[in-house]
């Protein structure tokens, strides 16, 4: 840190700028023209070569500022010929803040508590807005999901698959995008931390079938309209996971 006095004689505070690394300064300007709206969702990429030409840093450079962003699912990479292959803009959300959520939660930075109470406080306020906002082809789509859930209660792991749809497809009916997207990451979090951690294989059918009586009363508050009931059955569905925990620590 050094300190410099201006014109006034006042002293300040200044840090010395660090050197970007080349990838640094290529995917700075890559996100630039993203927040400025002239790369849009869709929008396909100029090769890698093309760019290594055009930012005049090496292939490498561009090469590893589009992994960022590519781990980051701002962009899709296909290999291929044309229009089968190169790097485009993402126009899909992707499962970087549920990847996020479990390494949190996997190195402290909050516990199952914390994602239990979370997620039961968006998914109570996203029903009660679902039940105005629904509509009569959100219900059916629910109703399908619950149909296949029910063949599907002896295959955890396929019941969980659609078990997170079905979640998902709840709160979309709120008409928020981002609240399903976040509820989606919150439900992904609870599934990897307390299902398959303290649920044991002998108690996943009893649990399962509560669970989709709980889901269909959940459907018909929807359908009825109300929201209060609809939220109470959210909590009375969390509270099956966390009966579940408390279970296999023998609390």
């Amino acid at each position: 840190m050094t300190q410099v006095a201006d014109d006034d004689g006042n002293v300040e505070l200044f840090a010395p700028v660090g050197k970007q690394r080349l990838f640094e300064s290529v995917l700075s300007q890559l996100e630039t023209l993203i927040y400025e709206g002239q790369l849009n969702a869709g929008d396909r990429l100029p090769s890698e070569r093309a760019l290594s030409e055009m930012l005049q840093v090496s292939r490498p450079s561009v090469r590893e500022a589009l992994r960022v962003l590519d781990a980051m699912d701002i962009i899709t990479v296909k290999t291929g010929v044309g229009s089968a292959g190169g790097t485009k803009i993402s126009d899909k959300l992707g499962p970087m803040i549920s990847r996020l959520m479990r390494l949190y939660m996997a190195l402290g930075h909050f516990d199952l508590d914390n994602v239990l109470e979370t997620r039961r406080l968006l998914e109570e306020e996203a029903v009660r807005v679902a039940a105005t906002k629904r509509t009569d082809e959100q219900l059916t789509g629910m109703d399908k999901l619950l149909a296949q859930m029910d063949d599907l209660v002896e295959d955890r792991e396929r019941y969980l698959a659609l078990d997170g749809k079905f979640h998902v497809a709840v709160a979309l009916a709120s008409s928020n995008p981002l609240l399903a997207h976040l509820m989606g990451s919150m439900r992904d979090a609870v599934t990897e931390n307390l299902v398959k951690a303290h649920v044991e294989e002998n108690d996943w059918q009893t649990l399962a079938r509560k669970a989709q009586q709980n889901h269909r009363k959940l459907v018909e508050a929807l359908r009825a309209g109300d929201g209060d009931a609809a939220a109470q059955c959210v909590g009375q569905h969390v509270d099956f996971y966390d009966e579940a925990r408390l279970k296999s620590k023998g609390t």
